[in-house]
């Protein structure tokens, strides 16, 4: 919760709505019903040893090489995914993963002693139809921890800035406690908790997603270009500890992160999570809701060339990374 304070007070955001609050200019004006999707971050089990496994369908209920069905209460996540006016958006690339029936990530870092499921694939990507439809078969997703029971997603189409957001399940008791979700506004959880309609032979929830568009021209290609290189980070300093208490293992595994820049927008991507937008802010400064609440600042040598960067899980701590 700190972390969320300290990027909302930083960027002026009301929480949920970051790239709305550093757009880089006014987007089209949105009819009620498709406000864009309140932002919430990765989490610390986003697919990424697994994303290369061959099966990575829509039927998350099966496992390529495994002849069961994974265990739990099979359900329908279906939905639609337009723009700001409403539009539908065809060809957006939909994301979703989420706990086995036990509660465990199909996940190189989750190491509970939650059961394993063999034949939960873990995670699954669809594409979007002419009429901005996705479609998944899962599983009701298990309880660990203290969070309610969710959904992730990662959605994204070329000239529209990529929404990362969590679903929830209308009725369940952990959703009064749940830190993640109940750091929105009562108007932002209504557009995340989602009732699972029951009277059909499968259960189906429905989870409408909108996306902003980018607006061309404002960071110009050769502006982040500046910026587009790989890091390494520097294992030690006064944000190490509070980096290490978000993400398993960090210590232990070679930090190199990377930035890319496609169609006026800057990604970022380190080992332990795929690519994500993160936004600009500032001159030298960009911003990442969803990838832990936090802050890039570039360092600019004396002859004006960055050398490195700063990424900041709080205003007070950061990791250096250098430019190789």
């Amino acid at each position: 919760m700190q972390r969320r304070n300290w990027l909302r007070t930083l960027l002026g955001l009301a929480a949920g709505s970051t790239t709305a609050g550093i757009s880089l200019s006014e987007e089209p004006k949105s009819e009620p019903g498709c406000q864009p999707t309140p932002i919430l971050e990765l989490g610390p089990y986003p697919t990424m040893k697994y994303r290369t496994q061959p099966d990575h369908d829509i039927d998350l209920t099966r496992m390529a090489g495994q002849s069961g069905v994974a265990a739990g209460k099979v359900i329908v996540v279906e939905g639609k995914v337009t723009d700001a006016t409403c539009k539908p958006l065809s060809g957006a690339v939909v994301e979703i993963w989420s706990a086995n029936h036990h509660g465990l990530y199909r996940h190189e870092f989750d190491h509970s002693e939650r059961q394993e499921d063999p034949n939960f694939q873990g995670w699954g990507q669809a594409i979007t139809n002419a009429r901005g439809e996705y479609r998944f078969k899962t599983i009701l997703p298990g309880l660990y921890g203290s969070r309610a029971r969710h959904i992730h997603f990662k959605v994204s189409k070329r000239g529209y800035h990529e929404r990362v957001t969590q679903l929830f399940f209308e009725g369940e008791e952990r959703n009064k406690t749940d830190g993640i979700l109940n750091y929105l506004t009562h108007e932002e959880q209504l557009q995340i908790i989602r009732p699972l309609v029951t009277n059909s032979a499968t259960p189906t929830i429905s989870f409408p997603i909108t996306l902003d568009s980018v607006q061309p021209n404002k960071v110009p290609e050769k502006v982040l270009r500046e910026y587009v290189g790989r890091y390494a980070l520097r294992i030690e300093g006064n944000g190490f500890d509070e980096w290490a208490s978000y993400i398993p293992e960090f210590a232990a595994k070679t930090i190199i992160l990377e930035l890319t820049a496609e169609r006026a927008q800057l990604f970022m991507t380190l080992p332990f999570s795929p690519k994500t937008e993160v936004f600009w802010h500032a001159k030298d400064e960009f911003a990442s809701w969803a990838f832990y609440n936090t802050f890039i600042r570039f360092q600019r040598d004396t002859a004006g060339k960055v050398v490195s960067l700063h990424l900041h899980p709080s205003e007070d701590k950061f990791l250096e990374g250098i430019k190789l």
